[in-house]
């Protein structure tokens, strides 16, 4: 639509990504261990809610997705979505004396609705703000460089604050930074954006989806890339706390080890960017992919004491997160205007519908592994040497697996070409 990106619009957009990373950080890694080991819920149990929690979110994403295309701007939603957001975190990071896993069910369903409200219509913002594919390279890669940055920042305090090792401590100090960097944040976005057009639309959600079924069909291999590849990178997250801990046998290297792999992230991304303009995004994606699997074959061999070798680990894999991050949503909104040459608005939609795959696979690798662990008889102080190499190939072995299943389908999905 707009065919000049000035730096402020990038710069507005690109910011709004620090309260939203500094968010997902406890959220994917600190709160699942924190209701484990703090507040006492069976690991089992917390993998179940966790699952659950997700799947419900899952539905409600088309819903949001129609509704920011039909009506209001996208900023309604983003400021409905914060305050959402901002009032379930903060019971979640301060629970009650007696918290169960009905409290935990409650307040974790509200933060992720209110999370689909911010960023299903953000993302759908960086296929609006521009046409131009090397503008949503940019914006792409610019948003998730503020995301890397932010996740540096996150865990580099506690760690500076020497907290690192205490989980709660830690989730107190995130809910300190959400709270004030999101509303100026927010504003800024607003300012920056205002001037970004949406087409208006009357087609329902049932319309939307019978588009989307017709003329998505190219993109199907790739759709499932997303998912499976989504699922491969959230469970080493999910699980890393309990991997350094238990296996690596360095609790309170964890906000070092953190630290270390998003820093290499930031550092890798103006090569990616680069790669991604000389190769194409598609070429980029894959090469990203197998590094960071080439990487994990090695961390079955490791054990107690091996954390030089691990530290590698971190750093390598690391590299590869700037593009795993920007790539495939540079691809998104790539397809998102190929689809609105159509004669239909959908934006929303399409981004509702790759947050589904998003979060379906998120709570995939939660509900799974925390259910394996528990069926295992893993908890916070493990005994079993069973229990131990069932972690370590959950954390390693598993994404690897899915990584090439996701390879696979990138490269046979022939129909992409950016």
């Amino acid at each position: 639509m707009n065919k000049i990106l000035s730096k402020f619009k990038l710069l507005s957009y690109s910011l709004f990504a620090i309260p939203l990373a500094i968010l997902g950080l406890p959220l994917y890694i600190y709160l699942p261990t924190f209701y484990v080991k703090d507040v006492g819920i069976d690991i089992a149990l917390v993998g179940m809610i966790l699952f659950i929690t997700r799947i419900i979110d899952v539905f409600t994403d088309p819903i949001i997705g129609r509704l920011s295309d039909k009506y209001f701007k996208r900023y309604v939603f983003i400021i409905i979505g914060s305050i959402i957001v901002l009032f379930s975190f903060y019971f979640l990071t301060h629970p009650i004396k007696n918290a169960n896993a009905l409290y935990l069910l409650l307040f974790s369903i509200l933060i992720y609705t209110g999370w689909s409200f911010i960023t299903i219509t953000y993302f759908s913002l960086s296929a609006e703000i521009s046409y131009d594919k090397n503008h949503t390279n940019l914006l792409a890669s610019s948003r998730e460089f503020f995301t890397i940055i932010a996740i540096v920042l996150a865990l580099f305090l506690p760690y500076y604050l020497d907290i690192s090792k205490n989980e709660h401590k830690s989730l107190l100090l995130m809910w300190d930074l959400v709270l004030y960097s999101l509303p100026i944040l927010l504003l800024i976005l607003i300012i920056g954006t205002k001037d970004t057009k949406k087409i208006d639309t009357n087609i329902s959600i049932k319309q939307s989806f019978l588009f989307l079924k017709e003329n998505s069909y190219k993109f199907k291999r790739l759709f499932f890339a997303f998912f499976i590849n989504n699922m491969a990178n959230a469970i080493p997250s999910t699980l890393f706390i309990l991997f350094v801990t238990n296996v690596i046998g360095k609790k309170d290297s964890i906000g070092l080890l953190l630290l270390v792999y998003f820093l290499s992230g930031v550092l890798a991304l103006p090569f990616w960017y680069y790669l991604s303009k000389r190769f194409g995004k598609k070429n980029s994606w894959i090469y990203s992919i197998i590094l960071a699997s080439t990487v994990f074959l090695y961390v079955p061999f490791l054990s107690q004491g091996d954390f030089i070798a691990f530290l590698i680990v971190c750093i390598l894999s690391g590299f590869s997160l700037g593009a795993d991050m920007f790539l495939p949503s540079s691809i998104q909104a790539d397809i998102a205007q190929e689809f609105a040459k159509k004669d239909s608005q959908f934006t929303g939609v399409l981004f509702s519908f790759w947050a589904m795959l998003t979060k379906f696979a998120l709570a995939a690798a939660v509900g799974v592994t925390f259910v394996i662990l528990g069926l295992f008889g893993f908890d916070e102080n493990p005994q079993s040497q069973t229990s131990l190499f069932v972690l370590s190939s959950l954390y390693s072995i598993l994404p690897i697996l899915l990584k090439i299943i996701a390879v696979i389908n990138i490269l046979k999905s022939k129909h992409l070409k950016y």
